[in-house]
């Protein structure tokens, strides 16, 4: 029988070693209603239904986006890189839900997603 070769372990391992990913900007701003005429509309007209899209392309319950909005903007953030704060994504879905919500559907539509 052979002998098994010895491992020594110099330095631990860091959990959760992942690749950072490169941060980016909204594919357009919390104003940018313009850029896509017709998320705007829906915004405006269907508001809930589009904040239960939202939601549930992002793997949430469809009611998330009406409980924690911030919460389901955060996580589309930090899943795509996408650059910003906590406090951000609380003030802007406090200050304009419907701004809020149009842009994280047009920038679900840029994602592909």
């Amino acid at each position: 029988m052979a002998a098994q070769p010895t491992v020594i372990i110099t330095q631990q391992p860091l959990a959760g070693s992942v690749v950072p990913m490169e941060l980016r900007e909204w594919n357009t701003g919390i104003l940018g209603c313009c850029t896509d005429i017709s998320v705007c509309i829906q915004g405006y007209f269907c508001l809930h239904s589009l904040m239960c899209s939202v939601s549930s392309r992002l793997g949430e319950n469809c009611c998330a986006a009406h409980v924690a909005l911030p919460a389901v903007r955060t996580k589309l953030r930090l899943t795509h890189g996408i650059r910003g704060s906590v406090c951000d994504d609380w003030c802007c879905s406090q200050c304009c839900m419907m701004c809020v919500v149009c842009q994280m559907e047009r920038e679900l539509r840029f994602i592909g997603k």
